[in-house]
């Protein structure tokens, strides 16, 4: 018969132990982070396009991610491509409710001033959703989310999305068609010209955002909502 080494009980339970105290620890850690709400930080979302009407870019070429960035006073959502030929981005002052639009083809460098009622550049239309509210939940790069049922009232389009309260953003859904979610939108649909976009959140960082994050660069030009408009149709038709 063989000799086998006799097992330390002690030692084990002092293993099982420290095991049950990190896994508690995580636990708890994960728990606070859902429950707590973020003041400031950023989000990045996949996009994925459910058309490809476009043709003078080519699909592959598209934005393939759009960054939201935040804090107390001011809020920017940016989709630009890796390439960094083409970025749109939205600047929206919290406080003041008011809001810029900024666009760079190449080495051509646009910004709009918008009114505080206008919708902002991203969204083709500006009539509200018709929103079914559901009571299931899910979960988002790690937050809590609540889900929502919408209808695009012009193309009577039904789809799902998901948003949370866990992101301290004032107003967050201010003149665009999903006014009535009250909350930070982390899976819904994007229309911008020709394109229809899925947008979904895949990653949060919490993290200190300066003011001087959304200052307007000096190089670029203003340009009217027409303007910007005949822009995106030449370049999205």
């Amino acid at each position: 018969m063989h000799n086998y080494p006799k097992i330390n009980n002690s030692f084990i339970n002092k293993v099982l132990y420290t095991i049950s105290i990190v896994v508690s620890i995580f636990l708890l850690t994960q728990c606070r982070s859902l429950q707590d709400k973020l003041t400031e930080g950023t989000i990045e979302y996949e996009i994925v396009y459910t058309n490809n009407s476009t043709q003078n870019i080519p699909l592959q070429l598209l934005p393939k991610t759009m960054q939201v960035k935040f804090n107390h006073n001011f809020a920017s959502y940016t989709i630009e491509d890796k390439f960094g030929v083409f970025s749109i981005c939205n600047i929206q002052n919290l406080r003041k409710q008011n809001q810029i639009t900024l666009i760079k083809l190449f080495n051509k460098k646009y910004v709009y001033q918008a009114g505080k009622k206008e919708t902002p550049v991203f969204f083709s239309s500006n009539i509200p959703y018709k929103v079914n509210f559901i009571k299931d939940t899910m979960r988002l790069a790690g937050l809590f989310c609540k889900r929502a049922s919408v209808i695009d009232p012009q193309s009577m389009k039904c789809y799902d999305i998901a948003y949370t309260s866990n992101v301290e953003l004032k107003d967050p859904n201010h003149n665009t068609p999903y006014k009535k979610i009250n909350g930070v939108l982390m899976k819904f649909e994007l229309q911008m010209k020709s394109l229809d976009m899925m947008l979904t959140a895949k990653k949060i960082v919490q993290k200190k955002i300066d003011d001087e994050d959304f200052l307007l660069p000096e190089e670029y030009k203003f340009i009217s909502k027409k303007q910007m408009e005949e822009i995106l149709s030449n370049l999205l038709p």
